[in-house]
């Protein structure tokens, strides 16, 4: 009722005030107004006492200790220690023979007089008062209209199918109409541009296990991180037909950011290994000693959470879950690409020529085997059909080189799969190193030339001694 009287004040003064000019002004009149405003009808003439003396039927304002440049100026100085600009003001106030404010006092000037992103900004920076500002509020979309990525590391230690514990990644997309998360992967070890990629295709999938919300959106909108705006990533994007925008900050992308803090207080707490669980002294924390969960037993529980997440939990935006938003509403789908064509968007080229000859193709990176492929790169690229690293040695086969699993061992020799060969030091080619005798290749071995770059390129099962060309 207070602010109501303050704002029917100025009327009901300035009438009285014409009342009294004209000469008609009456108690009754001055009762009536106390009424109506609901004070006292001696307050109504003090207001009339007020205004004939300030020449405004406003209400005059109080005295009191305001803010002002010279207080701010001290603050600065102090950085937003206002104990300390205190005693400077009242050092000041002594020196002028005026009477200093208390500290009370300026405590409540400060707090009605200045922001609190400006006192945060005098003690931490603009960082710190940047998260002062207004957060504006993005208008409702539709469904596929905006989708939001984001990685998010898993605050448990898992354990690997190596024995090694190890911590893991979550990549996931969620529809910002809906609340839906349309799409997730988990990364042993670090996030790379995999990861979004392998989430980017179960997010648009809406097929079994993935659907049946699904479909292309409209937007995608990411933040800084370098996996995200991966030429490879924005290619797979861009046949898709889908633009890429980048936020200046997190708080651009509130929905799976919001979905990230709630995986941490519905999910990951209540995992064994939780790395944020209080602390019992300066090194252990409470559970450390618990076992580990294994890697495919996380994705396993994972997997229920976000479809629980999808069905069960009630989004306070909409009222609904994610999926009764996503069903009931009405606007169209961009069909998505099949499992084929959507393979081949999210595939990485370097975009160079290659030239293919007798001896099949090279890359300045691995050797490629014409009859099987080539997978991996550099010093860890395998044959497909030996599984063993195609090396370029005009040596003869050393016994530290790798050999095609099922082959007859030598004395000495040390046979590894899908592993790089360790490297030996070339001997100078010559009569003695290159044997020109054929030997015969063991039963069921792979064909006998696996070129690799050049014509004396071989491949380990090549140097263990199968056939090749003379």
């Amino acid at each position: 009722m207070g602010r109501h009287r303050d704002e029917l004040r100025p009327a009901a003064v300035a009438q009285l005030l014409r009342l009294r000019a004209a000469g008609e002004l009456r108690t009754a009149h001055v009762r009536l107004v106390a009424d109506a405003v609901g004070v006292h009808i001696r307050t109504v003439w003090t207001w009339l006492a007020q205004a004939e003396g300030t020449g405004s039927p406003e209400k005059p304002e109080r005295r009191r200790f305001r803010v002002t440049e010279e207080v701010i100026e001290v603050l600065a100085d102090y950085q937003g220690n206002v104990k300390r600009a205190h005693e400077r003001l009242v050092e000041m106030a002594v020196a002028a023979g005026e009477r200093p404010p208390g500290l009370t006092t300026l405590h409540d000037a400060i707090a009605r007089d200045l922001d609190p992103g400006f006192m945060a900004g005098l003690r931490e920076g603009i960082p710190a008062a940047r998260g002062f500002d207004p957060a504006f509020q993005r208008p409702a979309v539709a469904r596929n209209q905006v989708w939001e990525g984001d990685h998010k590391q898993a605050e448990t230690v898992v354990m690997m199918p190596d024995g090694k514990p190890a911590k893991v990644w979550v990549t996931w997309f969620e529809d910002r109409g809906t609340g839906y998360v349309m799409g997730w992967a988990v990364t042993a070890g670090s996030a790379h541009r995999g990861s979004v990629l392998a989430a980017v295709r179960a997010s648009v999938l809406r097929e079994a296990p993935y659907g049946p919300p699904g479909g292309l959106p409209h937007l995608v909108r990411v933040d800084g991180g370098a996996d995200f705006l991966s030429k490879t990533v924005r290619r797979a994007f861009g046949l898709l037909g889908v633009p890429v925008h980048q936020v200046r900050s997190a708080r651009h992308k509130g929905g799976v950011e919001r979905l990230n803090r709630t995986s941490m207080t519905r999910f990951f707490a209540d995992l064994p290994r939780y790395t944020k669980a209080p602390r019992l002294d300066h090194r252990r924390r409470l559970g450390d000693t618990d076992p580990p969960l294994m890697f495919e037993e996380f994705v396993r529980l994972l997997g229920e959470w976000v479809h629980q997440h999808n069905t069960e939990h009630v989004i306070e935006r909409t009222g609904m879950t994610p999926l009764e938003a996503w069903q009931a509403d009405p606007t169209e789908i961009r069909p998505e690409p099949s499992a084929s064509e959507l393979r081949a968007f999210m595939l990485e080229s370097d975009h160079r020529p290659r030239k293919i000859t007798s001896h099949g193709w090279s890359s300045t990176a691995a050797p490629i085997c014409p009859r099987t492929g080539w997978a991996g790169s550099g010093s860890r690229s395998v044959c497909a059909g030996c599984r063993t690293t195609p090396t370029r040695s005009t040596s003869t086969p050393s016994a530290a080189t790798a050999t095609w699993p099922g082959l007859p061992q030598q004395r000495g020799q040390r046979g590894t799969a899908g592993q790089g060969a360790p490297r030996t030091r070339r001997a100078q080619p010559g009569p003695a190193t290159r044997p020109e005798t054929l030997r015969r290749a063991p039963t069921g071995t792979p064909p006998a030339v696996h070129p690799a770059r050049g014509a004396r390129a071989r491949c380990a099962y090549d140097r263990a001694g199968g056939p090749r060309r003379t």
